[in-house]
């Protein structure tokens, strides 16, 4: 499953790199916000 999706980023990677950065980008992306809103939440509001 892993090796498949290796492979398949580095075809994707070699015939079109542009996309393949923009959705490398993308997923980078919407990690940190994921750990911020994680960051946020666990943390106590304070008003």
């Amino acid at each position: 499953m892993v090796d498949k999706s290796k492979l398949a980023i580095a075809t994707s990677q070699t015939q079109n790199p542009i996309p393949f950065l923009i959705e490398l980008s993308f997923n980078l992306l919407s990690q940190m916000i994921t750990i911020s809103t994680i960051k946020l939440t666990s943390q106590p509001v304070s008003l």
